[in-house]
């Protein structure tokens, strides 16, 4: 059956044993790592060797994966100085995550707002962001290379790769093994999008089924407006929590090849039990079923 892990950050705090020893209390033995849990930056502009040694000791005394690495930075950030440092920056998550055995490092396609690249900023429809984004992706991709590491995208409502098709197009034009996707079906809908739930989630999976490295687990919950009133946004919650047709999802992650592990985020770590005890449940059905 498959695995349950969970973004490190979910644990709010700094020290890297703390972090390993309640993953462990939770049974949950892979991760989405992010460096803030071993008290460094996110994006450090240099980590010692001697560092990460220590890092991958405590992990593996855990039996913890570190299945993928936060390498999250705006890609199209409107101030280019600040685009290049994430681009420098970046050359040393790809050597991080080689030294920690961390197959894949994540991205943020970003978004022209100046002040946060996770808020939408209508520029990043425009074909000059479209041509920023490829010339940063040109060359992180070549640390990609350089450190044989996977770069992992998703769908993001506020960034500039926004809708499956988006991330195809993406794809498709970078046109290198090192890009692959991350597949969260909680991103794949918008509010008017709900009530056809597999439809949506059909044309995601045909779209980018076969590019998937990692998947995620979060819920989405929304409530219909009366006709007339202001549209209810979407509101991201823990798994089991929300609308999302988890069964469903599952089974398009297994008709699609996918083997590895079923990443939770977008919870707090108090609702930790209560959404691997519904996954679990999920994936027992789903197993059965096979």
């Amino acid at each position: 059956m498959r695995e349950l892990g969970i973004f490190s950050r979910t644990y709010a705090t700094r020290d890297l044993e703390e972090t390993c020893r309640r993953m462990a209390e939770h049974g949950l033995f892979h991760t989405q790592f992010n460096l803030s849990n071993a008290g460094l930056d996110t994006l450090p502009e240099k980590v010692e060797d001697g560092r990460l040694q220590e890092i991958r000791e405590i992990t593996d005394r855990y039996g913890i994966r570190l299945d993928a690495l936060s390498g999250t930075f705006n890609m199209i950030d409107p101030d280019t100085e600040r685009r290049r440092a994430g681009c420098r920056q970046f050359r040393e998550q790809c050597r991080i995550a080689k030294t920690l055995g961390s197959p894949v490092v994540t991205l943020c396609t970003g978004s022209k707002h100046p002040m946060d690249k996770w808020t939408w900023h209508e520029d990043n429809l425009s074909e000059s962001a479209w041509e920023d984004l490829m010339e940063t992706t040109e060359e992180i991709l070549g640390y990609a290379r350089e450190y044989d590491v996977i770069l992992g995208v998703e769908t993001e409502a506020s960034n500039i790769v926004n809708t499956p098709l988006r991330a195809r197009k993406y794809l498709d034009q970078a046109d290198s093994p090192y890009l692959r996707i991350i597949m969260d079906g909680a991103n794949l809908f918008r509010p008017e999008q709900v009530k056809d739930m597999r439809k949506v989630l059909d044309e995601a999976f045909e779209l980018l089924g076969r590019d998937i490295v990692i998947a995620h687990a979060k819920d989405f919950s929304f409530q219909e407006q009366p006709e007339g009133a202001k549209p209810e946004s979407l509101q991201f919650v823990a798994a089991g929590q929300g609308v999302l047709d988890f069964p469903y999802y599952l089974h398009l992650l297994e008709r699609c090849g996918y083997q590895g592990p079923l990443i939770m985020h977008g919870l707090s770590e108090n609702q930790v039990p209560e959404s691997c005890s519904f996954l679990r449940e999920v994936m027992e059905d789903e197993h059965r079923q096979r």
